[in-house]
């Protein structure tokens, strides 16, 4: 085991990978030179046969060849100074063997081999095993006038060559073997000055995965050591930083999520939940666990199947006693993806239950227009056609009660459309203010006077309290006087008679004027209160339609006062009464000087 440790430590692992290399490279150097030495070997060879057949054809000549005459060329052959290792033999054009210097017994035999010569070829070379040794035969053809006469044939044995090639290689093993000692020793030195470094930074790194970035590596020189010392202090140091700023971020993402509007719960790849938000646990009113399937998390129709890899979307009903109350959930499912493949699912959760509220109420409000608009429409209709067949006109008292109808649900639309063009405008934020500081004695005693007649008419007690040394507010005279004219007509519409109405003012602490008006009428249900500023919404339709509402009241005097930067509240309790309270801006806010 000892040893197994020491083979496996870096300082052998680097000497061991450093003979392999250099083996390695040695083979390889080893096969090409013995390749090339091979082919050079042989390339000289055959130049030098190429050499010998090109001198034995211009001795002979193409007049010998033409007269075929053994002896001479025989005698020719031997003048020459040729290898004598070497057999060579001139071939006639029909391919025997006419001269040699090998045995004479082969003379008068065919030399097959030369066919390509004497048929056009230009040269010929081939290496062949026989007897037990390899050959190169060689070949160039004799020519007269372009027509081909014979060929010279040259068959050299290469023991010699393979035996030169042979020794070359044991000196070369030898010098290979050599040097590999000799690196061998220098790679072990040069292992060790660059494993002790790596050795002590090794242990310092695990020192730091227990946790203590407080360790330091000494460095011991300027080279990529050293470097790789200074480096990994400066890791260290940048480690011990980026765990501190983890953890803030850490902190401040638990807070992210703890505080979002919106539920979060994320899971595994199957379907797990790993992290949830307080607003999750809040929205489907229920505790989530760690571990928890989010299909017993969220009671859907359609349980998901794992892994999600598409985003997808859908609504989640949480019932509940009250309709009203019923909490509507969009529930998103976002594939957390990783090379295109699914690792988890991020689940966020919207209560959009305000939303379909307000497309509930976006429909009702076009119902409403249609029914409100269409109701005076069918009378006026009605009264005109009756008008037009003339039966009518014989009675004017009738006719006269005819016209008056007509012209009172004209009436009726006129000021419905009126409404509905400023509530238009309001909207989309057209109308043009004219502020200017106002004395709200003035104001609220002006309104006062406006409704002073319907109200002796009902024997209702109206009352004009305001508080000394009112501020000046900063508003429209206009629109303040339409606030009031819709908040006090409301009042006389709904209070009985013999029952009683206040306007009051005062200063509030923040420096804000309160109007309100209050009346002992029939009142509001608790039911109703969340609705009352809607758009056409009305406690008792037929009651509201038959005194002369519209149903924009109040949501106008509600815009008109927001526009002014002030708000608006409504109480009331059903059979003693409502209350109306609405602030406004001062001109000039009081200043305290110490």
């Amino acid at each position: 085991m000892k040893w197994l440790r020491i083979f496996n430590s870096v300082h052998w692992k680097l000497v061991t990978i450093y003979g392999l290399l250099l083996l390695i490279s040695m083979q390889l150097i080893g096969v090409y030179f013995f390749k090339e030495l091979k082919s050079t070997f042989e390339n000289n060879l055959e130049n030098s046969l190429e050499k010998q057949a090109g001198s034995i054809r211009s001795v002979i000549g193409t007049s010998a060849m033409a007269d075929s005459d053994r002896k001479k060329l025989d005698k020719l052959l031997d003048q020459l100074t040729l290898d004598k290792k070497n057999t060579v033999q001139i071939v006639n054009q029909d391919g025997f063997i006419i001269a040699t210097t090998g045995d004479d017994s082969s003379q008068a035999q065919k030399n097959t081999w030369v066919n390509p010569i004497l048929q056009g070829k230009e040269k010929l070379t081939k290496i062949i095993p026989k007897a037990g040794n390899r050959y190169m035969l060689f070949s160039l053809p004799i020519k007269k006038d372009g027509k081909v006469l014979g060929a010279v044939y040259i068959e050299a044995p290469m023991r010699e060559m393979y035996e030169n090639i042979r020794n070359i290689t044991e000196i070369l093993i030898k010098i290979t073997v050599v040097s590999m000692v000799g690196s061998s020793v220098l790679g072990i030195v040069l292992a060790r000055t660059i494993t002790n470094p790596i050795k002590e930074i090794t242990e310092q790194a695990t020192v730091m995965a227990e946790g203590d970035f407080d360790r330091q590596v000494t460095v011991k020189s300027d080279d990529e050591i050293g470097k790789l010392a200074s480096a990994f202090n400066h890791l260290a140091q940048h480690l011990r930083d980026a765990l501190s700023q983890n953890e803030e971020e850490k902190g401040r993402l638990q807070s992210v999520l703890a505080n979002m509007s919106d539920g979060v719960i994320a899971t595994n790849r199957k379907g797990r939940v790993i992290v949830s938000n307080r607003r999750a646990e809040e929205m489907l009113d229920k505790k989530i666990s760690d571990g928890e399937a989010i299909n017993q998390v969220l009671p859907l129709a359609n349980p998901l199947v794992f892994p999600v890899t598409e985003e997808r979307q859908t609504f989640l009903e949480l019932d509940a006693q009250d309709e009203e109350e019923q909490t509507i959930i969009k529930l998103t499912f976002t594939p957390v993806l990783r090379a295109k493949e699914a690792v988890g699912l991020i689940v966020v959760l919207q209560d959009v239950t305000e939303e379909d509220k307000l497309d509930r109420q976006r429909k009702e409000f076009v119902a409403n227009v249609s029914h409100e608009l269409r109701t005076p429409l069918t009378t006026i209709k009605s009264y005109l056609e009756a008008l037009d067949e003339g039966g009518v006109m014989e009675e004017p008292e009738l006719a006269s009660r005819f016209m008056r109808v007509t012209r009172q649900e004209a009436e009726r639309m006129t000021r419905l459309i009126h409404d509905l063009l400023q509530l238009s405008r309001l909207d989309a934020e057209k109308v043009r203010f004219r502020k200017v500081p106002l004395p709200l004695e003035t104001v609220l005693s002006d309104a006062a006077d406006r409704f002073s007649f319907q109200c002796r008419q009902k024997e209702i007690d109206f009352q004009l309290s305001l508080e000394e040394d009112l501020p000046r507010v900063y508003a429209d005279r206009d629109q303040i006087d339409q606030v009031l004219d819709n908040l006090l007509s409301n009042a006389v519409k709904y209070t009985p008679e013999g029952k009683k109405i206040s306007l009051s003012a005062r200063k509030c602490s923040d420096g804000y004027v309160q109007v309100s008006i209050a009346d002992k009428g029939i009142g509001i249900p608790k039911k109703d209160l969340e609705r009352i500023f809607e758009r056409f919404y009305r406690v008792d339709k037929a009651r509201s339609r038959r005194l002369g509402g519209t149903g924009l009241g109040l949501s106008i005097a509600r815009e008109i006062v927001r526009a002014h930067g002030g708000s608006i509240q409504l109480e009331s309790t059903y059979g003693k009464g409502t209350t109306v309270r609405f602030t406004l801006p001062p001109c000039e806010p009081e200043v305290t000087q110490l």
